[in-house]
């Protein structure tokens, strides 16, 4: 596998996600039924549980921010690595769940972020990363409703492939699959796209005024 993975960011990405897959395999078909349960929810639900959605969703994304921080900032931060995705975590999935679009907007900076360390403006990695989030995040912002069902599918596709692999048990194809992030993303992005689509299709159907209505 590590001839088939990239460095760098990506390649720590993908490597713990064939961790997880790993993880999840050791506990068997228990949490791999109840990974299973949640990604289906997150698939065909995620727009209807907007709160739980957006609280569930900001406390990943205040993970992954603490721990890319982390690794930015290296040791001028005192607290551990588990520490800081924990505090991440707590705040920002609180603060999601109190305000659900603060859950898209808070994934959009992230994302701006990591780009703009890469962009640096006046030779200042710092002020590339601030503009490429407060962008990133007004842009989600704008499309709220359609980025937080896109993440949330995204993931409940995630969910679902870890979740069918660690039900499998001890079936050799899922061994194989299970040590191939490539595939396991595949299987995610194709299923959080239908899902996305099936939502999204649901909620504008729903806006729509009925014939009787304008009658009236």
């Amino acid at each position: 596998m590590a001839a088939a993975v990239p460095g760098g960011p990506v390649g720590d990405a993908l490597a713990g996600l064939v961790r997880v897959a790993l993880a999840a395999r050791a506990f068997g078909w228990p949490l791999g039924l109840a990974l299973v349960v949640v990604g289906l929810a997150a698939l065909a639900a995620s727009d209807r549980l907007r709160r739980p959605a957006a609280a569930v969703g900001g406390a990943v994304v205040g993970a992954l921010a603490a721990l890319a921080a982390r690794r930015l900032l290296g040791p001028q931060l005192e607290l551990s690595a588990l520490a800081s995705a924990g505090l991440g975590a707590a705040v920002l999935g609180a603060a999601c769940a109190a305000m659900p679009p603060l859950f898209p907007a808070a994934a959009g900076a992230l994302a701006g972020a990591l780009a703009g360390v890469h962009l640096p403006i006046g030779g200042r990695a710092a002020v590339g990363a601030g503009l490429g989030a407060l962008a990133a995040a007004l842009l989600a912002l704008a499309a709220s409703r359609a980025v937080a069902v896109v993440l949330c599918a995204l993931a409940g596709g995630l969910a679902l492939g870890v979740g069918l692999l660690a039900a499998a048990g001890t079936r050799p194809i899922a061994s194989e699959l299970a040590i191939r992030p490539f595939a396991l993303l595949g299987f995610a992005v194709v299923a959080g796209v239908a899902g996305a689509a099936f939502q999204l299709a649901r909620g504008a159907a729903a806006a729509r005024p009925r014939p009787g209505a304008l009658r009236d």
